[in-house]
């Protein structure tokens, strides 16, 4: 009998701790617990961007259709994020890096890698009430980004973290969600 007690007791304490921790991690639909920190440490693949306007789904214009990318959270705040553009145009790479004037050639390829290519880096941090992350960049591609921070509503909805941005108002509204799902396994 006192085997049985015991054995309710600890299934009840698994239950109360349990599941909370259960509900914290599949933030679906409604009643969705805000997302935790440390769920959001790693490795994070791009499997696409959504992108619409009040005329219904259109193709981000920045990142285009197709794109793929990583976004990596350190547990010690840092943040790093790469997209790339779809059928990037390639060119021999130099044997050393070269003069400007002498790489002037290369310009309509440097312009055009540009346009295909977006990263920064910088430090995060995550409001869990509101389920805001937010980054600070550090540096980025694009030179006038640094020392901005990019707010973005997040959720883990199916094992995949989706961070939705939205624009405008007055029914002139776009939204964009960019949806990740986590790297498991990367061998060193």
């Amino acid at each position: 009998m006192r085997v049985l007690i015991c054995a309710r007791r600890s299934l009840w304490w698994l239950i109360v701790l349990c599941v909370p921790l259960c509900q914290a991690a599949s933030l679906g639909g409604e009643g969705a617990q805000h997302l935790m920190r440390q769920q959001l440490v790693g490795a994070w693949r791009l499997v696409s961007i959504e992108y619409s306007g009040p005329g219904g789904p259109i193709v981000d214009p920045f990142y285009q259709a197709g794109s793929t990318g990583i976004i990596v959270y350190d547990p010690s705040g840092w943040v790093s994020v790469h997209i790339v553009a779809p059928h990037r145009q390639a060119w021999d790479v130099p044997a050393a890096r070269v003069t400007s004037a002498a790489a002037a050639q290369d310009v309509q390829l440097k312009a055009a890698a540009f346009d295909t290519y977006y990263a920064y880096f910088g430090t995060w941090d995550l409001e869990e009430a509101s389920s805001m992350v937010v980054h600070h960049v550090k540096s980025s591609l694009i030179p006038a980004e640094t020392g901005l921070d990019y707010a973005q509503k997040v959720t883990l909805e199916g094992g995949r973290l989706i961070f939705t941005t939205r624009h405008g108002n007055g029914g002139q509204e776009t939204v964009r969600r960019k949806i990740w799902e986590r790297i498991a396994g990367v061998a060193p």
